[in-house]
């Protein structure tokens, strides 16, 4: 069932993405309402990936404590991988909006600093390794 969500939410990402057909009317460019439609089916694949990440991460982290202590543990989470499936993204809205966004709002400036961080020192590591190494050496060693 992981798997399958997976592909699915690869398969609506990739026709979300996609830009709409180009209208007669508007000169070639695609239209307001096939834009803003666009607009709304990204807000909710972004909602379905922030969704299947938490998941990702309590499986990762808690499912091994929690299984031990809920009868059926399996079956339940199998219960909501279907919803899930079945439902996209008009069920991964409402658990993004009122369970994980309230969740991660005081952190918001603490996540944005740590990866402003992460996003220097990965600029600052691909600085290193683009420099010419026989140049480095040959400064070093005088």
């Amino acid at each position: 069932l992981r798997c399958y969500l997976v592909f699915q939410n690869i398969f609506i990402t990739f026709k979300t993405l996609k830009l709409p057909p180009p209208s007669s009317r508007n000169n070639g460019q695609p239209s307001v309402r096939a834009l803003t439609q666009r607009k709304r089916d990204m807000k909710g694949c972004m909602a379905i990936w922030i969704v299947w990440c938490c998941l990702a991460l309590y499986e990762s982290l808690v499912e091994r404590i929690v299984w031990i202590f809920i009868p059926f543990y399996d079956e339940l989470k199998s219960v909501v991988l279907i919803f899930l499936i079945l439902s996209r993204a008009r069920s991964a809205e409402p658990i993004y909006l009122h369970v994980i966004r309230p969740l991660l709002k005081p952190y918001v400036s603490t996540l944005d600093a740590i990866l402003g961080f992460i996003h220097n020192l990965g600029d600052f590591m691909l600085l290193v390794l683009s420099l010419p190494f026989t140049a480095a050496i040959s400064w070093w060693y005088g």
